[in-house]
């Protein structure tokens, strides 16, 4: 016997079509099999209603049958703790690694660096050659905020493949500013 049990929205919602007097025997029978498990006499409209909340009911009291099984089970307290084994120390652990590594410093060469790319001071200055330097240190700066630029294997490739694309840019004029008729009046 339990001492209470889950009432659906569903359940009342498929109430409101009922009578006052068949809503009454209707949750009464709900509450009679939730709680006690026997089944009441209804009119034909209660009967169909009741047989398609019968299984829900069902469901919620298997569930609840289960976890009082699991429930005596945690009263025993589980699996027993495996006791721990204590540590065995020797007094003095011998070295045997030898520590051959030689410290190279490879940021002789880089001109900037970050994340994960970086360029050296001789890419600088063959870009600088073909660019000018503002153009080169702006175009770095763009792909050094630019979110996207993990993607990028080579900061020297890349900051070479922006300035030619700023150049292209740059060398093609609209038509409207060299013709005369679409000037508007403004004197070049």
């Amino acid at each position: 016997m339990r001492e209470s049990f889950v009432f659906y929205r569903s359940f009342f919602e498929a109430s409101k079509t009922l009578t006052p007097e068949q809503a009454a025997d209707f949750y009464f029978a709900i509450c009679t099999y939730a709680l006690d498990g026997k089944e009441l006499e209804l009119d034909n409209i209660g009967k169909a209603l009741f047989s398609l909340i019968k299984p829900q009911l069902d469901a919620n009291n298997k569930r609840y049958l289960n976890g009082l099984k699991g429930g005596q089970h945690g009263i025993k307290g589980g699996r027993p703790k495996t006791p721990k084994k204590p540590l065995v120390n020797p007094k003095e652990t011998p070295n045997d690694n030898v520590n051959d590594n030689v410290n190279v410093n490879d940021n002789v060469n880089v001109y900037k660096k970050f994340g994960h790319l970086s360029i050296s001071i001789n890419e600088y200055k063959t870009l600088v050659d073909q660019f000018s330097k503002i153009k080169v240190d702006d175009i770095l700066e763009q792909i050094e905020n630019y979110k996207q630029n993990k993607k990028y294997k080579s900061l020297y490739l890349t900051a070479k493949n922006w300035l030619k694309k700023r150049e292209n840019e740059t060398d093609k004029k609209r038509v409207s500013d060299f013709n005369e008729e679409r000037t508007f009046g403004v004197s070049l």
